[in-house]
């Protein structure tokens, strides 16, 4: 059945080593091999223990993903744990998820089911050292499902071709509850580790999500179960990786590693959006037309931004027009004020820190034109950060600050916090920018920081360093990431990945 680890991976979040096994019985473990694109790349591990509290007894069931591939050529691991606790009818009471954000930076999420209300508490553990940054109540179903009832429920219904059911997912990634829908279909022949086996298909589709004004469809999970309701073979199209495989094995085949990481596949050029024409001084273009098909999007026209430097249009079913026109550098007259989650400090854009502000001081000097100071930071962010790797999740401002690692997400955070500790206000944009390597044109996803001056939006971008944002970036969203401590705001970004192809109708240095 699904559960919190698709979505924590349709988001590449890179997650902590194992939270410390519970004690008690195990009454349920699962081992499965996962594949992506025909390569084994690694495993699946599931247990579910019973633990006895005085008289009564709750399951504690932990789902691990662990995957080793590549990302632009650097090898990364993702690995992603999350869980919950609950009531011999599958009444959650309790969930977790451990995450990396960066070196020797984790994040550490429990919540406890009161009543109507779930009570997260999120501690930063950083160097070893743990201290609490977050204590919130969320609204709570008490319909959702644990994870060891979602295993047992397809036997427990005993299921057969044409049922249809429904339950209900906590996915601590995005803080959200989410209902699935399951359609039995029929029994087919399909191959399960070199065997073809006759096996009941089975759809799990999630309904539509609701985040930053879009509807964002997390994909289905084909699986197919065989007369005890066991399912030897599980697949999703994850945005970003592809074709992931899961085949229920033992131990020691899911762990084994059977072929050197260089076969693996490279998920950062996987990603690209490849283009059939080149863009002549990207960078440097003031207008550049995009004519983009999503597929399978009812409403393509709402996939990506609309504001005073890029408009959308739709041209058909999933066609649509982005226009990129950086506007004159000119004032705007009578400009409304900015919001103030825009200045505040928060858990990622933490701009209070005292190192992003010894850092901001030390770019920004005596210079007091906003404008200026921005570029000032866009210059000082791109030419200190010392190591531009791609093994970082998604650090923190503050965390960035003392490593000076990462890649444009690192530098996007950092570059906002220190915007915002000097009186800017900032926000993170995420989309695609044009790239150029020895397999031609591409368009690859990328973040950049917006700042608001002159009674405008205006980007720069810490990763590139130029001093000058054109029509090479092309935008899906923004964020200011005001009360975030999980990657909601990266849900966008699911919606076209492996979705979309685009053509440069036009580009021109002028406007």
């Amino acid at each position: 059945m699904r559960n919190g680890i698709l979505t924590s991976c349709c988001l590449l979040a890179l997650i902590a080593p194992t939270i410390a096994q519970a004690q008690g019985e195990v009454v349920f473990e699962s081992w499965d091999a996962a594949y992506l694109g025909g390569t084994k790349a690694g495993y699946v591990h599931t247990i579910t223990h019973a633990i006895k509290r005085g008289e009564e007894t709750f399951y504690r069931t932990s789902t691990e993903l662990h995957l080793t591939l590549q990302r632009f050529k650097q090898t990364i691991t993702l690995r992603m744990e999350n869980g919950t606790e609950e009531t011999p009818d599958g009444k959650v009471t309790s969930v977790f998820m451990h995450q990396v954000l960066g070196k020797q930076q984790e994040r550490l999420l429990t919540g406890t089911v009161q009543g109507n209300m779930l009570a997260v508490v999120v501690d930063e553990i950083r160097n070893k050292m743990k201290r609490r940054v977050l204590e919130r109540k969320i609204p709570w179903d008490e319909n959702v499902l644990g994870l060891y009832k979602q295993q047992l429920l397809l036997k427990e219904k005993r299921i057969k071709p044409g049922d249809q059911l429904s339950f209900r997912s906590y996915e601590p990634t995005i803080n959200a509850v989410i209902n699935t829908k399951v359609h039995v279909k029929d029994y087919e022949t399909v191959e399960v580790r070199g065997k073809k086996m006759k096996l009941l298909r089975v759809e799990s589709i999630p309904d539509r999500i609701e985040a930053q004004n879009a509807s964002i469809q997390l994909p289905p999970l084909t699986t197919w179960h065989d007369k005890d309701y066991v399912a030897l073979r599980s697949q999703v199209e994850v945005p970003g990786l592809g074709q992931l495989t899961l085949y229920r094995t033992n131990r020691d085949f899911a762990v084994k590693q059977t072929g050197p990481v260089a076969k693996l596949p490279d998920i950062g050029l996987g990603q690209l959006v490849r283009l059939k024409r080149r863009i002549p001084r990207a960078y440097d273009t003031r207008v550049v037309v995009y004519r983009i098909r999503i597929k399978d999007d009812k409403d393509p026209v709402t996939a990506f931004a609309n504001d005073d430097r890029q408009t959308v249009k739709k041209l058909g079913d999933d066609l649509i027009e982005v226009r990129v026109d950086v506007p004159a550098d000119e004032p705007v007259e009578n400009p409304a004020p900015v919001e103030e989650r825009y200045l505040k400090s928060c858990y990622f854009i933490n701009c209070d820190d005292s190192r992003v502000k010894e850092l901001a001081k030390l770019a920004v000097g005596k210079e007091t034109d906003p404008w200026q100071k921005a570029l000032r930071i866009e210059r000082w962010v791109h030419r200190n950060m010392k190591n531009k790797n791609f093994s970082e999740a998604f650090a923190t401002a503050d965390h960035v600050a003392r490593t000076l690692e990462g890649d444009c997400t690192e530098h996007a955070m950092l570059a906002a916090a220190m915007c915002r500790a000097v009186g800017v206000p900032s926000r993170t944009a995420l989309g695609l920018v044009y790239i150029e390597n020895i397999q031609g044109p591409a368009m690859g996803f990328h973040m950049w920081t917006e700042v608001y001056v002159r009674g405008r939006w205006r980007p720069i971008d810490a990763t590139l360093g130029r001093g000058f944002v054109g029509g090479s970036h092309l935008k899906i969203t923004h964020h200011s990431w005001h009360d975030a401590q999980s990657l909601t705001p990266l849900l966008p970004v699911v919606r076209v990945v492996g979705k979309i192809s685009i053509e440069v109708a036009e580009a021109r240095l002028k406007n």
